[in-house]
């Protein structure tokens, strides 16, 4: 078997097989903080029922529990959204910063959880990235290892739009320098759909075909 053809293909089911297990890895990170924004959730509600029925009770006394639960089932929500979204077969041409700003969403929470942080462009940046023609398991599956990858190597990872790139580009960065190190099953999996992840020291960029 040469090489080429023992690499994974385009929107090949081992490809597909590869990010839904790096999906698995993601939600199961992520489920510390999805816990405890459904028991924040439940405890507020519980504080806003018990004293509700009290004589002494007022709108404002009851209010800084229900902020609280509406922050909380907001997490909730935006996590969930995230999972439904990223579990969901990508319509294509596959928009790269709604899938960055997915798989943020999720890694972001395990990074608190882990008293780390992901920093990430806001939705007007990452709309300029546009779409892609690569298929979507491949797209998800190189955004999603590499931003674990750094999330493994650095307590501080920041994730941006390349300027000036000639096809959709994204940068995720280290703060503290060390190397991000990507699989190269990864990397050769990306590449066979087009997508290029390029090592630079303590960052990667990753280019997508349009």
């Amino acid at each position: 078997m040469s090489a080429v053809s023992s690499r994974m293909t385009v929107g090949s089911p081992e490809t597909d097989a590869r990010w839904l297990d790096a999906l698995s890895r993601l939600v199961s990170r992520a489920a510390h903080e999805l816990k405890g924004a459904l028991n924040g959730v439940s405890v507020n509600q519980e504080v806003i029922r018990s004293r509700a029925d009290k004589p002494n009770a007022t709108a404002a006394s009851l209010s800084s529990f229900a902020t609280a639960a509406a922050d909380q089932l907001d997490i909730v929500i935006s996590l969930t959204d995230a999972v439904l979204g990223l579990a969901r077969k990508g319509r294509e041409p596959i928009d790269v910063g709604l899938e960055v700003r997915r798989i943020a969403i999720l890694l972001g929470a395990a990074a608190r959880s882990d008293g780390k942080q992901l920093t990430l462009d806001d939705a007007a940046a990452l709309s300029v990235l546009g779409a892609t023609s690569a298929p979507g398991s491949a797209v998800r599956l190189a955004i999603c290892e590499s931003l674990l990858a750094a999330g493994d190597a650095s307590t501080t990872v920041r994730c941006t739009v390349a300027t000036n790139a000639p096809m959709p580009a994204i940068r995720i960065e280290c703060g503290d320098g060390n190397a991000i190190t990507v699989g190269s099953e990864i990397v050769i999996a990306a590449a066979d759909a087009g997508i290029t992840i390029r090592a630079e020291s303590s960052a990667v960029s990753i280019s997508f075909p349009r």
